[in-house]
């Protein structure tokens, strides 16, 4: 059973604890990286132009969410 402490920064369990932001964020990066090695595969694999579109589509999108905006000082 998960306890939201009274900060609500931080998740605490029964044997750990856990800052939100991080597992959030770790949790993010897990699966834009599952789905950026199952794209490029797909690149590499599928010979059908219609398919490699729909994947090269999937590619930019996790990488532009991986890539900051540029942002003027």
């Amino acid at each position: 059973m998960i306890e939201i402490v009274a900060d609500d920064t931080t998740w605490k369990s029964c044997c750990l604890k856990v800052d939100k932001n991080a597992m959030k964020y770790f949790i993010q990066v897990a699966i834009l990286t599952g789905l950026i090695i199952f794209s490029a595969t797909m690149l590499v694999i599928d010979d059908r132009c219609e398919s490699q579109r729909n994947y090269g589509s999937l590619l930019m999108i996790c990488l532009g969410t991986f890539i900051p905006s540029p942002k003027l000082s």
